[in-house]
């Protein structure tokens, strides 16, 4: 009988940026607390529980972040807006309640809860105009909603008052908002201890990534975006600084080892990416490892992964040992297997794994993905499918479920003659170099450390037993990546002018730290302020003809079109339709999808079309190729059918009496393909799309003398 075992390693990466604003000390967004009332602890719970050996990825200014909640000294404005008593919310605090405290996922968080639906449907699509209309129980609801949406499962478990809350559903108090903040604020105290705790234990494995998250290679040499995408445009000013990139990788450990305690520890560097110059850093600071994506391996290798037996061991370069994370099931498990019964989950897991210990006997796989923000679409926060992956992982005598760090440690690493310079984001640099807003942020970051800085950068390396000073960390943290995450095209959030003007605070931070005047050009915005993203509506009512063909040029011009391609801060893995049009007359909805082909390729043989309309009632309108028959449902109810034609396009007609609209509607929509149950895919990638549905008022708005 074969002992050969193939290791497992997992790795969940745990990130979010420094939100406090430096020019006031206020944290501006509130998503470290709320990650970790519903991540960070939570997924150290369900590690022990199972008794899992897992890696931790800590980013440095997420832990600094967690400490000032700690200790409580940390200001921040959407919590002390949540414990404000509803009756003293002033109009500009109603308004923001009604704008933000729905961030929640819409299908786990808000749909299933008719109190919580019901609010959002009272405010409609104009928070301004409804806030009067609002009383101090809504109000209060709201608030405690919000709380409670953002609790998980070993907390709803632990905490009895939670899941009283959660079945009744209104009528909170201010005594039980106050107590649920305490239970949630009780839960974020105790997560680096809980870390440092688990780890001491031997659990877990908690590797750092450097500093404030900074591309390491861009740090380097700022052309090296160009080796993997030649021609790409690049900013006017140079940046070459890799005492920069040395400088967070040292406070980024130094960090680490304050708040979790002192030892040699591997790094993730942000965003898996790596290059020749940042790998040479890393080594030279003795961390034991490094990762990243399988695409790098793949264009480090002579022969690229044309065998994938190769992406399955430890390997170096210049002395460190690399690993490279198994793309396929680390992304399954962040964008795909959520809405699938976690069961079905984790035995398809395990049978890509048996197929690659067929070809790798005692191989290891990496599984290397975001550890926190996958699970709101997860159903209970993930646990049902975590217990169920790390008990099949533990139990079956084929696997050897391990940290990292164990996994280099009984290797022989094979030394790369060459790493490919790239992220784990189409293994290049271009989510955070190449747009002009991208440019023109990294222009600013040039110009502001050329006129601040001198020698500082250099004599803080010299000593390294000192602490950096108040200046030299405003400039680490502007040199972090999220701010050009959120800079160009290719992500979208209602915050990026939160993030915007951070990044130029903390610019703003590094001149009045040095005594200089601060440019005027930092307080103009590098992304143009832009109106909420909606849906564009119909002109006006009009009856197409459902052929499945694109036809006359005028026959679907009035329609209203929904973008599906929008991205949001999570990439989706699966391509998919890219625009759903629409439009009405006085009997019946018209929908429309182009790419015919590409959803009888996601949907197979017998798979379907969903599109997803929630509103006064949650529908279901199903298309099957195969059979080219719609359907629609209501909470599994059949309510009827309607007319389906497939040929260049895909054309739908539904029956207004089956949707049981009113004039004014708003509709949220989204869609998906569902593979045997199981979704293969889901349009927008994050969040829900606006339909609004007009009726006669329609034609009445859009009447011309």
């Amino acid at each position: 009988m074969s002992t050969k075992r193939l290791k497992i390693a997992i790795l969940w990466h745990m990130h979010q940026p420094d939100y406090r604003d430096p020019t006031n000390g206020r944290t501006l967004l509130p998503w470290t607390w709320l990650h970790a009332v519903k991540d960070y602890g939570e997924m150290l719970e369900t590690v022990a529980e199972c008794q899992a050996p897992v890696t931790i990825n800590l980013v440095p200014t997420l832990l600094e972040q967690l400490d000032r909640y700690r200790r409580g000294v940390d200001a921040d404005s959407w919590l002390e807006l949540a414990r404000k008593d509803a009756a003293e919310l002033a109009l500009p605090e109603r308004i923001f309640l009604l704008e933000q405290f729905f961030s929640v996922n819409d299908q786990r968080h808000l749909l299933p809860h008719p109190r919580y639906r019901q609010l959002r449907q009272k405010r409609g699509r104009d928070p301004v105009a409804s806030a009067p209309d609002f009383s101090a129980q809504e109000l209060r609801d709201l608030q405690v909603w919000f709380l409670l949406s953002w609790t998980g499962y070993h907390l709803r478990k632990r905490e009895p008052l939670i899941g009283q809350l959660l079945r009744r559903g209104d009528m909170f108090t201010e005594a039980e908002k106050a107590d649920v903040f305490n239970i949630c604020n009780a839960e974020v105290t105790r997560i680096i201890d809980r870390h440092a705790e688990l780890e001491a234990a031997g659990l877990i494995e908690i590797s750092l990534t450097p500093y404030a998250h900074p591309i390491l290679p861009l740090l380097c040499e700022l052309r090296r975006a160009s080796e993997p995408s030649p021609g790409i445009s690049l900013p006017l000013a140079d940046f070459h600084y890799p005492e920069d990139a040395r400088l967070q990788i040292r406070e980024g450990v130094r960090t680490g080892n304050q708040l979790l305690g002192e030892r040699t520890r591997g790094i993730w560097p942000a965003e898996g990416a790596v290059s020749e110059d940042a790998i040479r850093l890393l080594a030279e600071e003795k961390v034991l490892w490094a990762a990243s994506d399988e695409g790098i391996l793949a264009r480090s290798l002579p022969n690229g992964l044309t065998d994938r037996r190769a992406l399955y061991q430890v390997y170096s370069y210049a002395g460190l040992p690399l690993v490279f994370r198994d793309r396929e099931i680390s992304d399954k498990i962040g964008f795909l297997y959520a809405d699938w019964p976690a069961k079905e989950a984790v035995a398809d897991i395990i049978r890509q794994l048996k197929a690659i210990k067929n070809t790798v006997p005692e191989g290891l796989v990496p599984i290397i993905l975001d550890g926190e923000n996958c699970w709101e679409r997860y159903v209970d926060n993930g646990y049902p499918f975590l217990q169920q992956l790390y008990r099949a992982l533990l139990d079956d005598p084929a696997f050897d479920l391990c940290t990292i760090g164990q996994a280099v440690a009984d290797s022989q690493p094979q030394p790369l003659e060459k790493l490919a310079a790239g992220s784990w984001i189409r293994s290049d640099f271009t989510t955070w170099i190449g747009h002009p807003e991208e440019n023109r942020g990294w222009e600013l970051l040039a110009t502001a450390r050329h006129a601040c800085l001198t020698d500082q950068v250099a004599r803080a390396l010299k000593t390294p037993e000192l602490p950096i000073n108040e200046q030299l960390r405003e400039l680490l943290r502007a040199e972090g990546s999220d701010w050009f995450w959120w800079f160009g095209d290719e992500h979208q959030t209602t915050q990026a002018n939160i993030f915007d003007r951070l990044f130029r605070s903390h610019l703003e931070g590094l001149y009045h730290l040095s005594g200089l005047p601060t440019p005027p050009n930092l307080q103009h915005p590098i992304k143009p302020p832009r109106a909420q993203i909606r849906s564009c509506e119909p002109a006006e009512r009009f009856t197409p003809r459902i052929d499945g063909q694109v036809g006359d040029y005028f026959e679907w011009l009035a329609a209203g079109e929904i973008d599906l391609a929008a991205a949001g801060a999570m990439h989706a893995i699966q391509q998919g339709p890219s625009r759903l049009f629409y439009g009405y007359d006085e009997t019946s909805l018209y929908l429309r999808v182009d790419e015919v082909k590409l959803l009888k390729q996601l949907c197979t043989e017998w798979g379907y079309f969903e599109i997803h309309l929630h509103g006064r009632r949650n529908l279901c309108l199903r298309w099957q190729p195969q059979k080219n028959l719609l359907e629609l449902f209501s909470q599994e109810e059949k309510l009827g059918e309607g007319r389906a034609v497939a040929g260049n396009i895909l054309e739908l007609e539904i029956p207004l009496k089956l949707l049981v609209l009113t004039p004014n509607d708003e509709l949220r929509l989204f869609c998906c393909c569902v593979q045997q149950g199981r979704s293969a895919g889901r349009w927008p990638g994050e969040g829900d799309a606006p339909l609004i549905y007009r009726g006669a008022l329609l034609d009445e708005e859009n009447w011309i003398i």
